[in-house]
């Protein structure tokens, strides 16, 4: 298998940082925290070229919060320049390594394979098949908090036999480990207390259903999981 190297440099580029950074200030929804990056835009633009040239990869804590639509989880969010980073990466290290390897019916969190493109994939598939036979299954199954059991070894392992940059490894293995951080399982089980209190003072008729969907919200094991949130994951 032959491993992509020179990876890290397109990174650092400063067009790649400005144009990764007017991306995610368009995208962002909280507007109060688009309106204070923007008073000093160049200066957070200066800051993620020079931490990125000096492969200063301390990321901040995330901002980790609960989500109720369509159900109940929890979301991870990085302050504007770490997401910024982790957006660079994604696009200009993962992306470049990984989109030629997939095949046309892999969709998930690819340019131009959403829904829409999904669902007409099932139906020429669909079609095919029932050309060529009369009785036929579809599977549908789903990982069972998919995200929280990913092993760090085995990714660590499988990005090591992709790439040959030493840079780009090392920034990526410190974004794994950030799951590892005590205070992520910490802020967690806050948040879950907190919701479980909540159900229980206001005696809600579904109580046990609401309180029983919580805890099914699991907490992140040691070397295992990556970040809800980053588009990195």
């Amino acid at each position: 298998m032959k491993r992509v190297g020179n990876l890290y440099n397109t990174v650092t580029n400063i067009d790649n940082i400005i144009k990764m950074t007017n991306k995610i200030l368009s995208k962002t929804r909280n507007k109060k925290k688009v309106e204070i990056f923007e008073k000093h835009k160049m200066e957070h633009i200066c800051n993620i070229k020079r931490r990125l040239d000096n492969r200063d990869f301390s990321f901040g804590k995330y901002n980790i919060f609960m989500i109720k639509d369509p159900k109940v989880r929890i979301v991870m969010a990085l302050e504007l320049e770490d997401k910024i980073i982790n957006h660079l990466i994604a696009e200009y290290i993962l992306v470049k390594v990984f989109e030629p390897k997939y095949t046309d019916n892999i969709c998930a969190t690819r340019i131009g394979k959403g829904t829409s493109y999904g669902i007409k994939l099932l139906k020429k598939y669909l079609n095919e098949i029932k050309r060529k036979h009369h009785n036929f299954y579809v599977l549908k199954v789903d990982i069972s908090k998919y995200f929280y059991r990913i092993n760090h070894d085995i990714l660590k392992k499988i990005l090591n036999e992709n790439i040959k940059d030493k840079d780009a490894i090392d920034v990526l293995y410190k974004i794994i480990d950030t799951t590892n951080d005590s205070y992520v399982n910490e802020n967690i089980g806050k948040l879950k207390d907190n919701r479980i209190k909540y159900f229980t003072i206001h005696n809600l008729k579904n109580k046990d259903e609401l309180i029983a969907e919580i805890n099914k919200i699991p907490m992140y094991e040691y070397n295992k999981g990556v970040a809800l949130g980053n588009q990195t994951s």
